[in-house]
């Protein structure tokens, strides 16, 4: 098999970023897309040449693998249905909205190796460097990290009646915090405020401590103006006993702005596909990951115990909110 037949779940935002990129990959067959929403699955499946599908169970038996780009809460049912089916499952993080969750895919999982979990940052070549020289012992002994990621209020409005911002954002950091360190993360304490949403808060500081010593924090929050140009500001520091790095991931390489009506728009071709969907970008760097994987049969480039350390940490974060509102 020189290609890998591949269908997608969901084609929200998300899912229609991944389908167009399948659709340029020459190891990839983009088969079909698979969403209950009829307009949308009828519009993606014109753009894309392929079926459309009502459901994963209509899907499965013309695929070698899915890419489940569901809403977070959905994730647990459609992974085990296609692991459980034989294929291969790239699942969106965050992995699932519990530990236990996360645990209960796993359990279905017939091969560990069948299962990726979608943490995109990993492919980022600046974070990937970072991790080399943390790795190298160029900077010493970590003695403290500090990692932010914020957006819009615009992103916000849209999601936090059925999520969180230490789930939404908080997700990436703490893979992020784990992968470039290479240690374990333990959440100290955590404070936040609620400003905007029905969530319990819209900003949250997380004081953490790593295994090897290194203190640090995580800052999350969704409430950067609707007017700013960027609506994401993301980073990481680490500094140790020989030196630092620092790395931006703010990642808005074109900034377009109209003269006259509408307002400035950033457009960011670092993570997600250019305009013609070709050329190197992290999102295809990590879908060619899953399928030259899935091609050889090889292990998995994420394996579900890491998506679900990522959950715990967050999960930490959550009770830690918990507590000081109780306080």
């Amino acid at each position: 098999m020189d290609r890998l037949r591949i269908g997608v779940l969901g084609v929200g935002v998300q899912g229609h970023l991944h389908a167009r990129t399948l659709a340029t990959m020459p190891n990839a067959m983009l088969v079909g897309v698979a969403e209950a929403n009829a307009e949308r699955r009828e519009k993606a499946a014109a753009e894309f040449g392929v079926e459309g599908f009502a459901d994963l169970g209509a899907m499965l038996a013309h695929v070698d693998a899915v890419s489940i780009c569901m809403p977070d809460h959905l994730h647990e049912e459609p992974a085990i249905a296609a692991l459980e089916a034989g294929k291969r499952v790239l699942l969106e993080k965050p992995m699932s909205i519990s530990t236990a969750s996360c645990d209960a895919i796993m359990a279905r999982c017939p091969d560990p190796d069948a299962l990726m979990i979608g943490h995109i940052l990993r492919f980022d070549p600046r974070v990937i460097r970072a991790r080399e020289l943390v790795a190298a012992g160029e900077l010493g002994e970590l003695w403290h990290v500090k990692v932010w990621r914020s957006t819009s209020q615009a992103v916000g409005v849209g999601i936090w009646d059925r999520t969180s911002v230490a789930w939404f954002l908080g997700v990436h950091d703490a893979d992020l915090i784990r992968y470039v360190t290479g240690q374990e993360v333990e959440v100290v304490g955590a404070i936040g405020r609620n400003v905007l949403s029905p969530s319990e808060a819209d900003i949250v500081h997380a004081l953490i401590r790593l295994d090897g010593g290194a203190v640090g924090t995580m800052e999350n929050g969704w409430t950067l103006p609707h007017s700013r140009p960027s609506r994401a500001d993301a980073g990481f520091r680490l500094i140790g006993s020989k030196g630092a790095v620092e790395v931006s991931l703010s990642h808005n390489d074109l900034l377009v702005v109209p003269r006259e009506g509408g307002s400035a728009v950033n457009m960011d071709t670092y993570f997600w596909p250019s305009r013609t969907g070709a050329g190197a970008y992290n999102l295809r760097t990590e879908l060619d990951a899953f399928v030259g994987a899935a091609l050889a049969g090889g292990p998995t480039p994420i394996s579900g115990q890491e998506g679900r350390a990522a959950i715990a940490i967050v999960e930490a974060i959550e009770a830690a909110l918990g507590r000081e509102g109780a306080a």
